[in-house]
């Protein structure tokens, strides 16, 4: 039988779920066991080792990803995330990252998702979850850059299409044909921008990957801007499979 927990924080929807779960998978899936926040959330999963986890993004003391954030690279199971925001479902299901139901769960739409889980039954992917949750941070996101007057200008990332090293400086290139020099070089721009949608191409450059008009094989980008850059080879394997969980086309 195939190991599952439920990490969900709203008694009702988990008792919704588990009700389900038994009358239409009784002889499929072994219950171990259900947490309602964070750290809980994290014993039971390393206490039972399941191998497949229905997951409430939004729980008690944080998120579903504070608790995959734990695991990094040594996952083993398969996540079904459950959510009452709509946004959520549609950037799971734009880069086929997860299974994902939405709330109030549907008997009809859990059969759907369960059965392709069964029939597929894949391991958790690290570079699709990354890809995943950038795409749900970055909502909305702003970002301050310190000016070299003292100031700060405030611009969504959205608009921002690639950042330039320039020594100990930084210039920030917007898609209004603005350009912003800060005082941070870019290696802590970089840090900053860690859990978003930039992608550090080579040693001076580091791109929205939103931005990307076309890319080929040989390299080479031109953003939306017109603008072209060149991918180093080292970071070329990388840079591709990111492209490729966004499906973009490669050339």
């Amino acid at each position: 039988m195939i190991k599952i927990i439920i990490i969900e924080d709203e008694q009702a929807a988990f008792k919704h779920l588990k009700n389900i779960l038994d009358v239409e998978y009784q002889n499929t899936f072994d219950f171990l066991g259900t947490a309602d926040n964070v750290k809980d959330g994290v014993q039971l999963i390393k206490k039972t080792n399941p191998d497949l986890i229905f997951l409430d993004i939004q729980i008690v003391e944080g998120t579903a990803f504070d608790i995959l954030d734990h695991f990094n690279d040594t996952v083993n199971f398969e996540i079904i995330f459950t959510s009452g925001f709509i946004d959520y479902k549609e950037k799971a299901m734009e880069y086929f990252a997860f299974y994902f139901l939405n709330k109030p769960v549907q008997k009809d739409q859990l059969k759907i998702v369960v059965d392709r889980y069964l029939t597929k039954k894949s391991a958790f992917d690290l570079e699709k979850y990354i890809v995943f949750k950038n795409q749900i941070e970055t909502e909305k996101k702003t970002i301050a850059l310190p000016l070299n007057n003292g100031g700060y200008t405030i611009i969504n990332l959205e608009d921002l299409i690639y950042c330039e090293a320039d020594g100990s400086y930084t210039t920030y290139y917007t898609k209004n044909n603005k350009k912003y020099i800060s005082s941070n070089n870019l290696k802590k721009v970089e840090l900053l921008l860690s859990n978003t949608y930039f992608y550090r191409i080579h040693r001076s450059v580091l791109l929205n990957l939103k931005h990307i008009s076309q890319y080929n094989v040989n390299g080479k980008i031109i953003l939306s801007n017109n603008k072209t850059v060149a991918v180093s080879a080292r970071k070329r394997k990388g840079f591709i499979k990111i492209l490729k969980l966004m499906n973009y086309t490669i050339d």
